[in-house]
């Protein structure tokens, strides 16, 4: 492993333009685009010397590799990194035990057979979906690579993250906890919309200078039934706190099935209705009658059930069309049903349900509020990535974690070549330390050069 060979030219390259740029030849623009490129330079050099030293290293001690013999030399691999294309040879063994055939290079870095792509780099065109769409995505990340990647390639990437792992902490104690729920419709890209669906616990509200979330946990659910995903819900929260001690939890949303599904799993929640679903429906019912709108809201404040039929029953009566009518009978059986729900939120006035703001934030930013279509798998796929992301969690990080199914070894070059690369690093200071520039007056180059003896150092 040549590492000196292979960054003295690069590295001294890198100081000549920084000499070229300050003697007048070029703008700062142009210099960090050169720069740029000169790194990322020095990062596909580097690490196909750590990978041929690798290879180098297993083929020479039988001790690395038991029972394992050659069976053919000088494969050659390419692999795109963040750096750009690399290129290495390695050999191919078979295993005298098992008959099982590797390149036991690959296998120590992680690389499987039919495997062109970093999962670093993958991670980066997932990171890029979460914001932006596939095609972008690709766009960004294989600029920065210095190739061009498919939006194909992005989707095939993302297929690969599943539901984060989220942080193990302390159980602690509330007295209070509130669960948030609500719902996106997803446009499908071969029938029926796709329901994802949005959790989130916190423990109240900090009043600064925006109403925040304390200590809030997303959790979201696409293809699981309601049950197993307010199991799910349960699990996050008997993990954070002690479940016995919760004196009161609020599960807050607009009163779909669904969520009336949390009660199976918190038997003793207190269910509030959302007040924008609630104020929905009560405009569905009187129209644009203000009077009526008036009489309605004060009836449901103040729990005054026979004037809530007083009313409806009115504007039923002056309904003229079957459409109205029918219109009017929805938005009553919608309050009916939700009674309790309404009894609660006007009860706890400082309850304010935020779910449809947050699935809009979370969910709908990404999955529909662009004229697309989702497959059911790809919806999943992405509302796990949306959630890593309101976690606090990186995106990038969590599918480096994901895709790692196994720990791989810690990257070891045997000593004696460490030791070598150690001495030539000295010679190296030593050479620039005797160039006459370096003790002369303190010139532009001085400091080019100080700057690639420090480095060196």
């Amino acid at each position: 492993m040549e590492m000196i060979r292979v960054l003295m030219p690069i590295l001294l390259s890198i100081a000549e333009q920084a000499v070229e740029s300050l003697s007048g030849t070029m703008d700062f623009v142009e210099f960090q685009a050169q720069l740029a490129e000169k790194l990322q330079e020095a990062g596909r050099s580097i690490s196909q010397a750590v990978l041929e030293g690798l290879e180098q290293q297993i083929r020479k001690d039988r001790n690395l590799r038991p029972q394992w013999q050659i069976c053919r030399s000088g494969d050659s691999k390419e692999m795109l990194t963040r750096f750009g294309m690399i290129h290495y040879a390695r050999t191919y063994y078979r295993h005298r035990g098992n008959g099982q055939y590797a390149y036991l290079v690959d296998e120590q870095v992680g690389y499987s057979s039919h495997m062109r792509m970093d999962t670093q780099v993958k991670s980066e065109l997932v990171s890029g979906a979460a914001d932006v769409s596939y095609r972008k995505s690709a766009q960004i990340t294989g600029s920065s690579c210095g190739t061009s990647i498919s939006g194909q390639t992005v989707l095939r990437s993302l297929r690969g993250f599943e539901r984060p792992a989220l942080a193990k902490q302390k159980r602690t104690n509330r007295a209070v906890l509130y669960i948030e729920a609500d719902e996106d419709h997803v446009a499908s890209q071969t029938g029926p919309s796709i329901e994802a669906r949005l959790v989130y616990i916190h423990e109240g509200w900090a009043e600064t200078k925006r109403r925040e979330l304390q200590n809030p946990l997303y959790l979201s659910s696409v293809d699981e039934d309601s049950y197993s995903f307010w199991e799910r819900v349960w699990e996050e929260v008997d993990a954070r706190y002690e479940v016995d001690k919760i004196e009161t939890i609020y599960v807050m949303g607009d009163g779909a099935a669904w969520i009336q599904g949390a009660f199976d799993v918190f038997p003793q929640a207190t269910f509030v209705l959302d007040r924008f679903h609630l104020m929905k429906y009560v405009k569905k019912a009187v129209g644009s009658n203000q009077e009526h709108g008036k009489m309605l809201r004060s009836a449901l404040r103040f729990g005054n059930r026979e004037k809530m039929y007083e009313v409806l029953s009115q504007v039923m009566g002056e309904a003229s069309t079957e459409s109205r009518r029918k219109a009017i009978a929805e938005a009553w059986k919608y309050i009916e049903n939700q009674w309790e729900g309404i009894r609660q939120l006007y009860k706890e006035t400082e309850l304010r349900c935020s779910a449809e703001g947050h699935v809009s934030h979370v969910l709908s930013e990404r999955l529909s509020s662009r004229p697309m279509g989702w497959s059911r798998a790809g919806a999943k796929h992405m509302a796990n990535v949306r959630v890593c992301q309101a976690n606090g969690l990186s995106v990038s990080q969590e599918y480096v974690r994901q895709m790692q199914r196994k720990s791989l070894p810690v990257v070891h070059i045997a000593e004696k070549t460490v030791e070598a690369q150690r001495k030539k690093l000295k010679r190296t200071r030593e050479m620039l330390g005797n160039i006459p520039v370096l003790k002369g007056a303190k010139s532009y180059l001085y400091w080019a050069l100080q700057g690639l003896s420090g480095a060196l150092a």
